[in-house]
């Protein structure tokens, strides 16, 4: 029951975050990353994720993120899939909290394994992780998919 209570909070908070158009704000707020490299801001976009997926299920940061990031990539003159690619790769990695996903609360409720313990471990492997990710999606992405930096961006507006 605690697991559909975390997926259906985070559904109903997206749902409110549209109708009062607080995503279109919260995307725009980014500007402060405009100009600055591709990299830079996918390391940005991957270590928000991820934080903000320890604390929520991955389904629902995903469902929230998504219409901030489409927005935010407007604001900062990037194509859509970089940003979104990047930060649906990075709610996935939910690794510190029990609370983060129903596998972390099942290998919590062994009693043999404490939070700190799991938050220890889960900073190394979510730093190790948002690397890979912005690594990924700065090389392999971009190619798969056909992205080229900000040469794409007119397309999409």
């Amino acid at each position: 029951m605690g697991c559909s209570h975390l997926v259906g909070w985070g559904v109903c908070y997206c749902r409110g975050m549209r109708v009062i158009s607080l995503s279109q704000w919260l995307g725009d707020s980014f500007g402060f990353l405009e100009g600055q490299n591709n990299v830079l801001v996918a390391l940005v976009i991957c270590f928000m994720v991820a934080c903000l997926t320890e604390v929520a299920s991955n389904t629902a940061s995903t469902t929230l993120l998504m219409p901030i990031l489409a927005p935010m990539s407007k604001t900062l003159k990037v194509n859509p899939l970089f940003l979104m690619v990047s930060g649906t790769i990075s709610a996935s990695l939910a690794f510190c909290l029990p609370s983060a996903t129903g596998p972390n609360a099942l290998v919590f409720t062994f009693k043999e394994i404490r939070v700190i313990d799991m938050l220890r471990t889960g900073v190394i492997m979510n730093i190790l992780s948002v690397l890979i990710v912005v690594l990924g999606v700065s090389t392999w992405t971009l190619s798969i998919l056909g992205i080229q930096n900000n040469i794409f961006f007119d397309d999409w507006e």
